[in-house]
């Protein structure tokens, strides 16, 4: 009877055993597998403002980028739609075109060997003290012997040292022997002046005739398209003393020579004059300095004058004239009349090189001018934006099946087109034309009328009312019942 009931009670403590053991081990696998779980999990987003953990090791997200609206340039109101924005003058450049065999001779063409300082020594002191931030370039006026091809660059504009320039001259020695080209060694030296960043211009010393044929007083663009100005400073002989009935103490000791104009400087005239330059003579290596240093003073500050059209988009290019013409002219401040002194450009954007002052600008577009005073600092460069509040008219002509008709006339004598007038029916003036069909115009705001005209027949737009910035369409008809 004792050995069952051993048996029994070894049997309860194995089972004891087995399920102390079984919830021992298999009670742990789950929590290491709840532990895993938790570890592993995806992690909730940190609340704003709080770190968890290690932030290294956190995913975090990219912080939104700020969005920085770009701010508008403001300028300086001058009055109703003109303003001005002020900047820092970039360094301007000038390339001096020499005439190099006439700068070997003395003063008034006296033979080089004469025992007279040449002219060239009035170079030499300019381009040894130039102006502090002036690029200063050199060209020949000539190139090869017996080409009219090309001119020969002897330095291109740069801030070189006091030194450099004058060595350049030395070394060009054999250069520009060739025919003078005045109309290439202008639009060369634009070409050179593609690297100086602020205001640009070009000085021509000239000492006798060009040699190579040249429209420099034509009809033709100037070299450049006027982008620069051409300066023009005649090595020129002054008169002898009675050799002018009219001014008989010109050229003697006690009057000064007036300014002397050769029959040969006529065509370089014109190419400073279309340009809005200055002309000026030197017979001596003092005048010529002194020359050089006025027109380099011209460029220690500048204004830009732009012009918006009533779409907000800029107006560039030279002026078609006519009734479309546009342009500026700007004289300084004092001035007692709009024509005295005054600078003229008939494009924009219209760059003048100047010295320190208050000038007026009076800009012209599209039947308008406006006009402002505006004070610039030496170092200073003004850009002068003026805004013309225009609209358009667009005109319509349609045939008698209802078809636009379409066509340009110019070359048959304007046979067919639009003519716009403003004005009292008694008083009307025509303010744009067009040989065209149809026919768009950019006006000023006002009230207009039209005149169409087509295959001999007329037509009439008795009122078209223009706003700025807007567009106002007008058809007319030349159906058979009308």
């Amino acid at each position: 009877m004792r050995r069952p009931g051993l048996v029994y009670v070894a049997g309860l403590l194995l089972a004891a055993a087995a399920v102390f053991l079984a919830t021992y081990f298999f009670g742990r696998k789950a929590s290491l597998e709840n532990e895993l779980e938790r570890l592993t999990a995806r992690r909730p987003s940190a609340t704003p403002g709080k770190t968890a953990g290690i932030p290294s090791l956190q995913q975090r997200e990219a912080p939104p980028v700020e969005q920085k609206a770009e701010k508008a340039e403001e300028g300086v109101p001058l009055g109703e739609g003109v303003v001005a924005l002020r900047s820092a003058l970039e360094s301007p450049g000038l390339v001096v075109v020499a005439d190099l065999p006439a700068l070997a001779a003395g003063p008034g063409g006296a033979p080089p060997g004469s025992g007279q300082p040449v002219l060239r020594a009035g170079l030499d002191a300019f381009l040894a003290r130039p102006p502090a931030g002036l690029w200063v370039g050199v060209r020949a006026l000539a190139g090869a012997e017996g080409e009219c091809g090309g001119t020969d660059q002897v330095r291109p504009p740069g801030p070189w040292g006091h030194g450099e320039l004058v060595a350049a001259l030395d070394a060009a020695a054999g250069l520009g022997r060739g025919p003078r080209n005045p109309a290439k060694a202008a639009e060369a030296a634009m070409g050179d002046l593609a690297e100086a960043a602020g205001e640009h211009a070009v000085v021509i010393l000239a000492g006798d005739a060009e040699g190579c044929p040249a429209d420099l007083c034509g009809s033709n663009p100037p070299p450049g398209g006027g982008a620069a100005r051409i300066h023009l400073v005649l090595l020129a002989r002054p008169p002898e003393p009675g050799a002018q009935p009219d001014m008989p103490e010109a050229g003697t000791a006690g009057a000064p020579a007036p300014v002397f104009d050769p029959s040969w400087g006529g065509p370089y005239r014109c190419l400073a004059e279309r340009t809005g330059g200055t002309v000026s003579t030197a017979s001596s290596p003092a005048e010529l300095e002194g020359a050089l240093r006025r027109i380099a003073a011209d460029m220690e500050s500048a204004i830009v004058v732009r012009a918006i059209h009533g779409t907000g988009q800029e107006v560039r290019g030279i002026s078609p004239g006519g009734d479309a013409g546009w342009g500026v002219v700007l004289r300084p401040g004092g001035s007692e009349s709009a024509q005295e002194a005054g600078r003229l450009a008939e494009l924009f954007p219209a760059s003048f090189a100047l010295p320190g002052g208050v000038y007026v600008v009076k800009a012209r577009y599209a039947g308008q001018e406006k006009t402002a005073a505006v004070a610039v600092a030496p170092g200073e460069r003004v850009e002068v934006r003026v805004t013309f509040p225009t609209g358009e008219l667009f005109v319509q002509a349609l045939d008698a099946s209802g078809q636009e008709i379409a066509g340009d006339s110019a070359g048959f004598g304007c046979a067919w087109g639009t003519e716009v007038l403003q004005g009292e029916p008694e008083e009307q003036t025509v303010v744009a034309r067009s040989c065209s069909l149809p026919s768009r115009f950019e006006l000023s705001p006002g009230v207009y009328r039209a005149r169409v005209r087509w295959k001999g027949q007329e037509r009439s737009v008795d009122e078209a009312a223009v706003e700025g910035g807007a567009s106002t369409v007008r058809a007319v008809s030349f159906g058979t019942g009308d």
